[in-house]
């Protein structure tokens, strides 16, 4: 039972309903989707529901691909994400800007976020704004040498606590959660015409937004901290 790796397990969570869906890594084919209509309001996330809809659910696809679900992607659609906002810049003395003076950009605006919302867990770090030298840009410009330069970031946080109790109805089912993502951030980055959740957080998870910055494992070698601006400088 090997065939984990063809295919991507996506869970949705909201107050109105819990949606189950299995997909083929390549052409994103739907292979099972289950979904659970919730008859109560709900403020907060219900662990118990979520875990008869898991137990209901988790074994049936293991049955149909033949296969161990290893880990999944979870998309909140609860208010329980926080945003904090915040600008940090550099002097540059005119020279070029290099992935170097962004990833120190970067984990200066990180720390702080972490310093100062400790119970907190980065979903998304998105960088709304480069100004350079007075201009304003939505993306980075390439071989751009200025005085001083600074980014206005956007960090898109969760509870620990939460994520943690998450963590612990998936091992139950020997399942790692892979990542988090919040509804309300993929839906406002596509088209209001766009319906698939699924398949508008793949999109997010694979970075279609350019200004979207990804934390990696410290441990994998030969990667900088934001695999981003190293794959963008590469």
């Amino acid at each position: 039972m090997n065939n984990y790796i063809n295919f991507e397990t996506y869970l949705y969570i909201s107050p109105k309903k819990l949606v189950i869906s299995v997909n083929q890594k390549i052409g994103f084919k739907k292979i099972y989707k289950q979904e659970l209509i919730i008859n109560k309001k709900l403020n907060q996330i219900d662990f118990d529901i979520l875990n008869n809809f898991l137990n209901q659910n988790i074994f049936k696809i293991e049955k149909i691909l033949k296969s161990f679900v290893k880990n999944i992607y979870l998309i909140i659609d609860f208010d329980v994400f926080f945003t904090f906002a915040i600008s940090v810049k550099k002097k540059n003395y005119e020279n070029s800007i290099t992935s170097n003076d962004l990833i120190h950009l970067l984990n200066e605006a990180k720390d702080q976020c972490e310093n100062t919302f400790e119970k907190k867990k980065i979903a998304h770090i998105i960088i709304d704004n480069y100004k350079i030298d007075k201009n304003d840009y939505s993306f980075l410009p390439k071989n751009v040498e200025c005085s001083h330069f600074s980014l206005d970031i956007r960090f898109i946080c969760i509870n620990h606590n939460l994520i943690k109790n998450l963590e612990d109805i998936l091992k139950t089912y020997q399942i790692s959660l892979e990542r988090v993502v919040s509804s309300n951030y993929i839906k406002s980055f596509f088209d209001k015409n766009e319906q698939d959740i699924f398949a508008m957080s793949k999109n997010i998870i694979e970075g279609c937004n350019k200004n979207e910055v990804f934390l990696i494992n410290k441990t994998r070698k030969n990667k900088g901290f934001f695999e981003k601006f190293f794959e963008f400088f590469n």
